[in-house]
């Protein structure tokens, strides 16, 4: 629906709200889907609620890495969510408190589709906000090394992963050794 989901807004994010408190991780994982894709389309400006919607994402992101599929996909899906609110508004997240929960949940581990807004965002913040990403470059160097690994299922589509390969180039720049360490040179060297 896109942008037509506008006047529907206030209904549907109390629904979602709702749902986001189910006891059923099917439910809870669609709610937390349709939370963000409300949040990147609707017209209605929903940052005053950001902070409401991360605390009810939150339950979500505490879950073992062994779980159910199920609820590792509810997680992905919160992932997802909270990449939208970056992106939609990055002012109006407290990124210090975050930043750290929505990159422990990375990589992805069910719903590789989510890694579209995950990587929008990521690449969100390199772009306007470096500095809030750069404690955190010795847990995201792997989690690039994890998605351009060709030997397991896609994770990404080839515009990711050519912007990805390029922010690669651009942190080698700066800490070529953090890069090396990460195996992710070979990348830069082909081009792959």
């Amino acid at each position: 629906m896109g942008a037509a989901i506008s006047p529907h807004t206030q209904p549907l994010l109390e629904l979602f709200y709702l749902a986001l408190s189910d006891s059923e991780h099917t439910v809870l994982s669609d709610a937390a889907f349709a939370l963000g894709l409300l949040v990147e389309y609707s017209q209605v400006d929903l940052s005053q609620q950001y902070l409401q919607l991360l605390g009810a994402l939150r339950p979500l992101f505490l879950v073992s890495p062994d779980s159910p599929a199920v609820k590792l996909n509810a997680k992905d899906n919160a992932t997802g969510a909270v990449a939208r609110l970056i992106v939609r508004n990055t002012a109006a997240i407290p990124l210090n408190q975050v930043l750290p929960i929505f990159i422990d949940a990375l990589p992805l581990k069910n719903d590789y589709l989510e890694n579209r807004p995950v990587f929008r965002a990521l690449f969100h913040l390199f772009r306007t906000n470096g500095a809030a990403l750069y404690p955190f470059m010795e847990r995201l160097l792997p989690v690039f090394t994890h998605v351009l690994d060709s030997s397991g299922e896609e994770q990404i589509t080839e515009a990711i992963r050519t912007e990805l390969i390029h922010l690669i180039a651009l942190i080698n720049q700066e800490v070529p050794e953090k890069v090396q360490a990460a195996g992710l040179g070979r990348y830069l060297l082909s081009g792959a």
